[in-house]
């Protein structure tokens, strides 16, 4: 891993949705961040909020702040440069998919899917066998917040 900007990044990337061919889809908004609609509370009871950020190019942000610094936030590590975690999706229709990179632990990439409603994005997380189901595991909402382009 190697730091600029104050986020983390793979030194030598290994990203595989980068590889499919990539569609732009206009249920994706790419110039306003998507804000988690759920919340987590530390034991301080300050509360930590997530948002991702989607580009017209298949690249995305993804990253969490505190609730009471949000506005501050939101406005300084909105780019693919200032964000804590990068990756890329790809679409089909109204499914989504992503992988991103997280730092913690040493770095691991992550894969995502979920669905396009309106201006909502509902992640899922398929549970393997032997209960072989699907459960909503976030929910991400547009919102006022810019994505700077970089």
């Amino acid at each position: 891993m190697w730091v600029t900007k104050n986020a983390y990044r793979p030194k030598h990337p290994k990203f595989s949705i980068p590889k499919e061919p990539f569609k732009a889809n206009e249920l994706i908004n790419n110039h306003l961040l998507y804000v988690s609609t759920k919340k987590f509370v530390n034991y301080d009871g300050s509360v930590v909020i997530g948002y991702m950020g989607f580009y017209s190019d298949g690249r995305m942000i993804i990253d969490n702040t505190w609730e009471k610094e949000m506005s501050q936030t939101l406005n300084e590590r909105n780019s693919f440069n200032t964000a804590s975690s990068i990756g890329y999706y790809t679409t089909n229709g109204n499914t989504i998919k992503m992988e991103y990179f997280l730092p913690g632990d040493g770095g691991r990439y992550e894969t995502r899917e979920g669905i396009i409603k309106k201006d909502t994005i509902i992640l899922i997380e398929k549970i393997p066998q032997p209960l072989r189901k699907e459960i909503r595991s976030d929910t991400l909402v547009k919102s006022s917040y810019p994505l700077q382009d970089n």
